[in-house]
């Protein structure tokens, strides 16, 4: 494969610290020299330290940049202001709390070559994924309602729900993302399936954060259910009312 720089990896922030530090160096040493940016996406609510940290990461790695949220608070927005943002060929989502495997963008990216898919999502319910230091009981409920997700939709893909990865930039200006928390990732899923593009999937582990909590919280999954719901129906929908205007 010849090795282009044509990359632009987006990581969100919120309050961490060592994790971001650590994410930006495994992004680095995993990477074969396909990363051309990695944009930390500051929350507007991140602490001094935070800030400072990732400006010093900017200093120190020219590929670093960083960029303070500016519409206000909320994943969602972070990643919708640094889609605008990238400017490569292919962009990656992912967080910077190390619940994201750093090395799994390079199996993206190589999926993504290999495969001429036009979105590659990170599966932890593939063969060879998984999750460490998971709540059981939302490990249960995880798998539900992604096995719900995959009937709704008639899909192989089995971790809809995941913030992590990677799709072609004329994916993500193709499409209107509305998401300003964590619904985002369930909509970058469920909308370029619906749009017809070509995913495929990589197995990743998931791994619990050492420092700080989530925000991500256990109802959340119900946004995520009604999200998906809503957007299949508009997509049944507009597909009845095409038919009525060819018929």
């Amino acid at each position: 494969m010849r090795l282009e720089k044509n990359l632009s990896v987006l990581v969100t922030v919120y309050t961490e610290t060592v994790s971001v530090v650590e994410t930006v160096e495994r992004l680095r040493s995993s990477d074969p020299g396909f990363i051309n940016e990695i944009i930390l996406l500051v929350s507007p609510k991140a602490s001094d330290e935070t800030l400072q940290i990732c400006r010093g990461l900017a200093d120190r790695f020219e590929s670093v940049k960083v960029h303070v949220q500016a519409t206000g608070p909320g994943v969602g927005r972070a990643l919708r202001e640094g889609m605008l943002a990238a400017g490569e060929e292919y962009v990656a989502i992912m967080s910077g709390d190390l619940e994201t495997e750093p090395e799994a963008v390079v199996r993206m990216y190589r999926k993504m070559q290999e495969s001429g898919a036009d979105v590659v999502i990170g599966s932890r319910w593939a063969k060879g994924g998984g999750f460490q230091n998971y709540n059981r009981v939302k490990w249960v409920c995880n798998w539900v309602f992604q096995k719900m997700f995959q009937v709704v939709y008639g899909t192989r893909l089995n971790d809809l729900t995941y913030g992590f990865k990677l799709f072609r930039s004329s994916v993500v200006q193709s499409i209107d993302w509305e998401s300003t928390h964590h619904t985002i990732y369930i909509e970058t899923t469920l909308k370029p399936l619906l749009r017809g593009y070509q995913m495929e999937q990589v197995p990743t582990v998931w791994i619990g954060r050492r420092e700080g909590e989530s925000v991500n919280t256990f109802f959340r999954n119900f946004e995520y259910l009604k999200m998906a719901l809503a957007l299949r129906f508009d997509a049944f929908r507009n597909s009845s009312a095409k038919l009525e205007l060819d018929s």
